[in-house]
């Protein structure tokens, strides 16, 4: 398998005219980066990887490794910082009147092609994606959508069905040119947006090429050029990361621990909404009491396996209400720490002892962190008595035993959206609710903050829901995951990855 991964990466470099030489422009600017001042040079190239993409339209992509790229071609109205706070970028501002709401663009922002950025561009890709696939990257922004129109050139009123205490995370969506992609078929490969870089060509299972914009949105960036390798799956990516063939990707934490000590060094962790979490089958006996539910909880070995198998990027969590977000209030939320004493006590109240379990834990594995977890939360179990084992199965069989409720307990994980609805994972009709649990009061809560008219009522629902998830124990978070962001040691200034603007300020960038 490593010789094929050699022989691939050799194709794709010798397939690349001038693979890891940068261009000789000498302009040389200052830059400030932490206390330092930096020769940052204008020019260079850099190279990045993605998979083979479908479309250059973002509005109809499916690949997340695509949309990274593309984040370089188009720029969405809002962004997220890393405490997921809602961050104008196209859009100056929203505001919210009752279920309307009005956002305002900024003013002078162009397109490659020197037109201005508008209020007719903005409804045409609203329009776009209701007719988007339900699997593609930014279907979720429309939802809940009802009806928009134009106001004035800057400015368009959107009308949404229910409530809009979340609304902002649905605007975190890119614009696309009206006057470019109507009337063009979805899969036609060209691009003309107003990001840092522009389209210059693709070369069919092979490359595609931009080159730094004169007119984006953030003025123009220090690189000049970027390649982007079409690179079929993830392995391949990190051999050629390894390889210095690209530059840049982002990879599991699990992985940063077999990169060379240059790479690792380079390493920026980043949020995300990856929940981690224990679940249980609830219509088994001994996981349907909730006293039983809560004494498991204290025997979680939750501070080791976020230390040595998540190497201390992951954020503890109890419950899948992400402590990242800046909406998020923990006030009230009930505790588990590692306690043998107490979870005797608990498990005792519903009428159980530890010598009275006896299951598996089922766990996909191909996932070595969840393996590793499972491990170690069985030998937690043992250790008080219990008799139980890991059951490590391929994610095939894995996904069917859930569906079929074929399982005591198990490992898994589920991305959160922005807005952290969690009626897929908690709710009683939930189609990632596997373990049947079933609660009017948890769907109450779940709808209250899905249905929230004010942001301030959002945040209330938001802690009310936290704290009542973290009493019930549907399921036991384990944390948070952090991705990572890997840069070569030629690309240096400011990198600041976000949940979902990994390449967000590559205009600070440069070759040192």
């Amino acid at each position: 398998m490593k010789l094929r991964i050699i022989s691939v990466l050799l194709a794709l470099c010798l397939g690349i005219s001038g693979c890891g030489k940068e261009s000789e422009h000498s302009v040389e600017e200052k830059v400030e980066t932490k206390n330092e001042v930096k020769q940052a040079s204008v020019g260079g190239q850099i190279s990045l990887a993605m998979h083979k993409p479908e479309t250059l339209n973002p509005i109809y992509n499916r690949d997340k490794t695509v949309d990274k790229v593309l984040r370089l071609v188009y720029e969405p109205l809002f962004v997220l910082d890393n405490n997921m706070n809602i961050t104008p970028n196209l859009a100056e501002s929203y505001t919210v009147e009752g279920n309307n709401v009005i956002v305002k663009l900024k003013a002078n922002v162009k397109w490659d092609d020197g037109k201005n950025v508008s209020a007719d561009d903005l409804i045409y890709t609203l329009r776009e994606l209701e007719k988007a696939g339900l699997d593609t990257i930014y279907k979720y922004c429309v939802e809940n959508l009802g009806s928009y129109s134009k106001i004035d050139d800057l400015t368009v009123k959107i009308s949404y069905k229910k409530g809009l205490g979340s609304v902002g995370y649905s605007l975190c969506f890119p614009i696309i040119p009206k006057h470019y992609f109507s009337g063009k078929s979805v899969d036609e490969i060209g691009a003309v947006g107003n990001g840092s870089y522009k389209f210059v060509d693709y070369k069919l299972v092979k490359e595609l090429n931009l080159k730094a914009s004169e007119s984006g949105l953030n003025g123009r960036p220090y690189i000049n050029d970027v390649k982007v390798m079409i690179i079929s799956n993830d392995e391949t990516a990190l051999s050629a990361l390894e390889a210095s063939l690209i530059d840049a990707m982002t990879i599991d934490i699990n992985k940063l621990g077999s990169l060379p000590t240059d790479l690792r060094n380079s390493a920026i962790d980043y949020n995300t909404n990856q929940f981690e979490f224990i679940g249980f089958n609830v219509e088994k006996d001994m996981f349907s009491n909730l006293s039983v539910r809560q004494g498991l909880a204290h025997l979680i070995p939750r501070e080791d396996i976020i230390k040595n198998i998540y190497l201390n990027k992951m954020t503890p969590s109890i419950t899948p209400i992400n402590p990242n977000n800046y909406n998020t209030s923990k006030v009230g939320e009930s505790s588990y720490e590692y306690d043998k004493g107490l979870a005797n006590t608990l498990v005792s109240a519903g009428n159980r002892g530890f010598n009275s379990f006896n299951f598996s834990i089922l766990v996909n594995k191909e996932n070595f962190s969840r393996i590793e977890s499972a491990r170690l939360i069985c030998s937690a179990f043992n250790d008080v008595g219990m008799n139980t084992k890991v059951e490590a199965v391929d994610f095939q069989e894995y996904q069917e035993r859930l569906k079929n409720g074929q399982f005591d307990m198990y490992v898994g994980g589920i991305v959160l959206k922005e807005n952290m609805d969690i009626m897929a994972l908690a709710g009683s009709s939930g189609n990632m609710n596997f373990g049947k649990y079933k609660d009017v009061n948890m769907d109450k809560l779940i709808g209250d903050c899905n249905s929230a008219i004010s942001n301030e009522g959002y945040k209330a629902c938001l802690n009310e829901l936290n704290k009542y998830f973290s009493v019930q124990l549907p399921v036991i978070g384990i944390g948070f995951k952090s991705e990572v962001l890997v840069t070569s040691g030629k690309i240096k200034g400011e990198k600041e990855p976000t949940i979902n603007n990994i390449y967000g300020n590559i205009y600070k960038w440069y070759i040192g």
